[in-house]
């Protein structure tokens, strides 16, 4: 009687906000949707195996508990005094134990039911945004849970039952939220790979530029070692005519002992005298004054540079002999045709 009150007075208030507006109502079953759908069904299973095994667990130990008493009550006749009061309190331990154990796993406050919250909680959750949301668009004014009637409903029509509807809105938001989920995923894929060709460039850029570094190092050496090559080299030679009494003349206009001896041989002397001729020449040269070295460096050039004139002039001969056979050779072949 007290719930048809209630009821009563829902229905009115509902009235008399809504005015002269068509009343909506609507039920949902919460156990038909939760059985539909997977997760729910996947949580009740990992739920129960866990209950199981403390179930298995629970009977082993009373199990252990039965046979300490079996054992008891056979040896009690010949178990001292003592040793009675120390295995009957073993057993209420192990009682006590079971009994704490029990409460852990299944009491009001146990793991069974806050594995079930955990496991189950977000479905229902789900479940429950999912009616509020239906709620909201079709503008429901009352919604009922058939599966938990708490207002004593004898008869509910099935075309106010919107628990399918229910259903394909939730299977619609989870359709999309996996859409998210690979979205996201394939944009963390793709945003590794930019990464780690990024690295792979980086790594080879570094890599090229290490190899370069390291040829420029190497020819450089190879230049400083031809040098050093060259300086003994030419130092050698300057010892070399230390030794044997040769002259080392000085250096003259910034140049060194090697090319100032070089232009000396092939300048002055050419390859026509011997070495002796030429150690003879040269102590000869440093006793002359430098006004007559000046004059004779003059002479020098002006004779290397007849020399480069008169072959210029050979050359220009030559190639104007060749031109002018070849001009006479086309004459005559041209002649021979028009016979």
């Amino acid at each position: 009687m007290k719930k048809l009150i209630i009821l009563s007075v829902t229905l009115f208030l509902t009235l008399v906000t809504t005015g002269q507006r068509k009343l909506r109502i609507a039920s949902v079953d919460m156990d038909y949707i939760l059985e539909k759908l997977p997760e729910y069904q996947s949580a009740l299973k990992e739920l129960d195996a866990r209950a199981q095994r403390w179930k298995e667990e629970i009977e082993r130990r009373e199990k252990e508990i039965k046979d300490l008493k079996a054992a008891l009550e056979q040896e009690k006749v010949l178990l001292t005094k003592e040793l009675l009061q120390e295995k009957e309190e073993e057993i209420a331990f192990k009682e006590k134990e079971l009994l704490k154990y029990q409460l852990e796993k299944f009491g009001p406050e146990g793991d069974y039911i806050l594995q079930k919250q955990h496991l189950v909680a977000p479905v229902q959750d789900r479940v429950f945004n999912a009616v509020a949301k239906l709620i909201k668009t079709t503008k429901y004014d009352i919604v009922f849970d058939k599966a938990n009637d708490k207002l004593g409903l004898v008869y509910v029509s099935p075309g106010l039952d919107i628990s399918d509807k229910v259903l394909k809105l939730i299977s619609k938001e989870k359709g999309k939220e996996e859409r998210n989920k690979k979205n996201k995923e394939r944009k963390e894929k793709q945003e590794q790979l930019k990464n780690e060709a990024a690295k792979r460039r980086a790594e080879l850029a570094a890599k090229r530029k290490a190899e370069r570094e390291a040829k420029r190092k190497a020819a450089l050496e190879a230049r400083r070692k031809q040098r050093e090559a060259k300086k003994n080299s030419a130092k050698k030679n300057t010892d070399g005519q230390d030794k044997t009494g040769k002259s080392t003349s000085k250096k003259q206009d910034g140049q060194g002992d090697k090319s100032t001896s070089a232009k000396t041989k092939s300048d002055e002397y050419g390859d026509q005298l011997t070495p002796e001729q030429l150690q003879a020449f040269k102590a000869k040269k440093d006793s002359i004054s430098p006004q007559d070295k000046a004059a004779q460096r003059k002479a020098q050039r002006e004779a290397r540079r007849q020399r480069i004139l008169e072959e210029r002039r050979k050359r220009k001969a030559e190639k104007n002999k060749k031109n002018t056979e070849n001009t006479d050779h086309k004459t005559g072949k041209t002649e021979k045709n028009k016979n």
